[in-house]
């Protein structure tokens, strides 16, 4: 903390929350709504904005409040805040999953080195909601490496 810093008064931080309550309800009301999923996300920042909206610590400048708004929108564009993007992008995923599935149970099979690249592989594809194309162009060349080796024993 800093030894200059001097805490704001309490008319000050009353009339802070009272203009935040007015200008930023729609806001206060979605970081609320989602303050248990931006926790566990580790979304600090906008964890941080909430505190500040709610203590009235602060005034919330031009910049601060583009900031908040901004991050809304981008959380409000991805999948782990939407529930209705989370079954969309989900569904998209499906066959995905699947292919990866495919491809761990070939490298069981095989005793393949590959196996714990393939689960995180499959791990983060759950919790992100994406999988990228390196990821997918190693999981084939996995692939590849498997289903030549299955040929090979006979």
């Amino acid at each position: 903390m800093n030894p200059f810093y001097r805490k704001p008064k309490p008319e000050t931080m009353k009339n802070n929350r009272e203009i935040a309550r007015t200008q930023y309800k729609e806001e206060m009301e979605w970081l609320k709504d989602n303050l248990g999923i931006l926790s566990k996300t580790k979304n600090k920042f906008m964890i941080e904005m909430y505190t500040i909206l709610v203590s009235g610590g602060r005034k919330i400048t031009p910049k601060m409040a583009d900031a908040i708004k901004n991050g809304i929108e981008r959380c409000k564009n991805n999948p782990k805040f939407n529930p209705l993007l989370q079954t969309e992008v989900k569904a998209k995923l499906q066959p995905i999953l699947e292919k990866i599935a495919m491809v761990e149970r070939l490298a069981e099979q095989k005793n393949d080195k590959a196996l714990g690249f393939i689960q995180n592989v499959k791990e983060y594809v759950k919790n992100n909601y994406r999988v990228t194309k390196k990821q997918m162009e190693a999981l084939n060349k996995v692939y590849k490496r498997c289903s030549e080796d299955l040929f090979k024993d006979e």
